[in-house]
């Protein structure tokens, strides 16, 4: 167990300082008239110091205590420490002076107390070093203490290299020099602007060149990078790769929207996962979502998942009037509480009210919406695990399909204002019975937005990394047990984004939302779950873990494709005046139509028919994955073949390894491009948001692509 030294406590160290600052200020008078004369003090004037001595050292510490010097935390000094030393000073030598001249003033002819002018000012600005030095020796001591001197302690401090000398940069090295982030100890800075070659931060040398980063690495013995970057240019994967593969740890600035209240400690971060998969972090406006849900009341079903939690974090923060949790599961939403209760200590009982119940249950539903009166309801409560899903089919469509019609209805009946679905890519030419469920949901939505005044509209986005059920906790529990990590596909692709973006996001779509929309986010660049795997284990490698962790392909699951899509062939999209947030005209049925579809599922579940068969009859682009992911192993066998053919004309030694060049041509034909934000118009975007279809009416056409 390691023993902590005993600190001082206020009083006793403020005592200390003052002792220390009556000695300092004696000091600098007598310093002062020494400069003043020279050689030897007049034992006339000496006697006039040993006369205001006592006063003198009174109306200094006054003066400094006026000031605020003796609360001080010296350990974190900064530039604004300097000022406050510098004023408290000059007050103190004023208060001598105008004691001084009081004196003589009541004295005179005689002068017991008075000294020459330029006595006072050279005792400010000897009374000024002496009490600054003082303070800054404290503060370097205390926070470095002499690590850079003794070299038999440099063992226990991690040698850190600061990657980027901007305002980010200095302010990692000031904090770490403070001790803000324990035994990290800064030795070299490196960035690629010249002209910051060759200066120094805090005394910290810095290079030129992250090119170099791994040669830096081996020379300067470094343990640990800190990649202080807070507001990247451009992609920071390759630098983040590099300086991953020098085996240190590396962390990294975040980008400001992720800074905490709690102030700079928190704004340095492991790298994580998202860091590695090539989205750059973007700083989302959200003055419109808070200025929206300010005072109101949102219930949020299957408030206790991945998505409904993070929305219910998010929300809390814009004060809402209620928050309503609902969700089947009790245990996440328990846990979710107490983890507000710290960040909200008080009136979290009255604002934030979580409910069991179900959402097939029009019953509770009714008790909870009439009790608590939500005005906005966001829609997150589903079945979505896949190959659960193929199993269970039959509870899917009750859940996914049925449930959404029920929460739907009953909000009309409520005078709900706002309904907002949480829908998925997998609805999208779907392969599986969760993808074909939620397409359904989608439409239901859409139908139901022509009944009342509740405002209906669905927000669809692709996987959520860390959410219950993702490959991403998978993968980690098999690296840190030490593998296999196990694949479906080698050539499997996905959409990815975090679940605080994805929150985000839903949210800014919610706060434009007019009714009968669908809207689409921005995913970016969708991802090979190959290279997610070898990037992990890579993470993880340099976080001290075993870099030698297998992969191994298991074959795809039931109802899983290859890739995933964000829009069908007869969907197109327009821009909003969110960034990254797209609509598409969805397609609107009759609550005729609506009905019937409802009809046929309720028959299926009655009879214990082929609800398989049934999703297939009623959802036309519901493929049997087996159809699709052969078309895709068709298409990437003949893309090998023709690299290689292309390799062999050009007389290409390298044309038997072709694999990857063709498995990068698979990609791009498989997997859509993301959205074009540059071609989208954003004129038709505000057309098909301000006509709201009511009453039989049809939406207005969007503009394409």
């Amino acid at each position: 167990m390691t023993l902590r030294k005993p600190r001082l406590n206020a009083t006793v160290r403020a005592a200390l300082w003052i002792l220390l600052d009556i000695l300092l200020c004696n000091v600098a008078m007598i310093l002062a008239q020494q400069f003043r004369f020279e050689v030897q003090i007049p034992e006339v004037f000496f006697r006039r110091y040993l006369n205001i001595a006592p006063v003198m050292s009174l109306l200094c510490v006054l003066s400094f205590w006026g000031f605020g010097l003796y609360r001080n935390i010296w350990r974190y000094a900064s530039a604004d420490s300097v000022l406050q030393i510098v004023a408290a000073t000059l007050l103190g030598a004023v208060a001598v002076y105008l004691y001084s001249l009081l004196r003589y003033a009541i004295s005179q002819p005689v002068n017991h107390h008075l000294l020459h002018r330029t006595v006072y000012l050279l005792y400010w600005v000897l009374l000024t070093a002496l009490v600054g030095g003082s303070r800054f020796a404290y503060r370097i001591i205390g926070t470095r203490g002499l690590s850079p001197f003794k070299r038999g302690k440099r063992e226990s401090y991690r040698r850190t290299m600061i990657v980027g000398a901007g305002w980010a940069g200095a302010n990692v090295i000031r904090e770490m020099q403070s001790g803000r982030y324990g035994n990290s100890l800064p030795v070299v800075a490196v960035d690629d602007d010249p002209a910051r070659e060759g200066a120094r931060l805090g005394g910290v040398r810095i290079l030129r060149g992250t090119d170099r980063i791994a040669q830096y690495a081996a020379d300067y013995a470094i343990d640990d990078i800190v990649i202080a970057i807070a507001t990247p240019m451009g992609e920071l994967r390759p630098l983040i790769e590099a300086c991953l593969s020098t085996g240190c740890r590396v962390r990294r600035v975040s980008a400001l929207q992720d800074v905490s209240h709690e102030g700079v400690r928190s704004a340095v971060r492991d790298v994580n996962l998202s860091d590695l998969l090539g989205r750059p972090e973007e700083q989302l406006n959200m003055t419109q979502v808070a200025a929206y849900f300010r005072d109101q009341t949102v219930l949020i079903t299957g408030g206790g998942g991945s998505i409904g939690s993070e929305l219910c974090r998010q929300l809390m923060a814009f004060r809402p009037r209620k928050l309503v949790l609902f969700d089947l599961s009790e245990n996440y939403m328990y846990d979710l509480y107490f983890e507000l209760q710290e960040q909200y200590p008080e009136g979290l009982r009255d604002k934030l009210i979580l409910c069991v119940g179900s959402i097939r249950d029009a019953d509770r539903l009714t008790e909870v919406m009439a009790e608590h009166r939500p005005d906005v309801v966001l829609h997150a409560a589903a079945h979505k695990h896949v190959p659960l899903m193929e199993d269970c089919p039959a509870q899917a469509v009750k859940n996914n399909v049925l449930g959404t019609y029920t929460a739907a209805t009953v909000s009309i009946a409520q005078g709900v204002r706002r309904f907002v679905m949480i829908s998925t890519d997998k609805a999208v030419n779907p392969t599986n019975v969760m993808g074909a469920t939620k397409r359904l949901a989608e439409l239901i939505i859409a139908a139901l937005n022509a009944r009342g005044q509740t405002e209906f509209t669905a927000v669809r986005f692709g996987n959520v990394l860390g959410s219950h059920g993702s490959v991403v906790p998978l993968f980690e529990r098999q690296i840190r047990t030490g593998g296999p990590v196990t694949l479906t596909h080698p050539d499997i692709i996905r959409y990815f984004m975090t679940i605080p973006e994805a929150a985000s996001l839903v949210l800014q779509a919610a706060s434009i939302a007019r009714g009968g929309e669908l809207f689409v986010l921005d995913m970016g660049q969708p991802v090979r779950i190959r290279e997610l795997a070898e990037r992990m284990i890579q993470l993880y490698a340099a976080q001290g873990g075993d870099g030698n962790v297998p992969i191994v392909y298991t074959g795809l699951r039931p109802g899983e494709k290859l890739y995933e899509e964000l829009l069908t062939d007869d969907e197109n999209i327009v821009r909003t005046e969110l960034n990254k947030v797209f609509i598409t005209k969805p397609d609107v049925v009759t609550e005729e139509e609506m009905e019937r579809v409802l009809s046929t599922l309720r028959q299926c579940l009655a009879g214990n028919g082929d609800m398989r068969a049934c999703l297939h009859a009623l959802v036309p682009t519901f493929q049997e994955p087996d159809v699709v992911n052969g078309r895709m192993e068709a298409l990437r066998r003949q893309s090998e073949e023709t690299a290689v053919r292309s390799a062999a004309d050009a007389s290409d030694p390298s044309a038997a390894h072709a694999s990857p060049a063709a498995a990068d041509a698979i990609a791009s034909l498989v997997s859509p491009d993301p959205i074009n934000v540059d071609a989208v118009d954003s004129a038709s975007a505000e057309k098909l948001r301000s006509a709201r279809p009511r009453d039989g009416e049809t939406a207005p056409e969007a503009d394409g692509v």
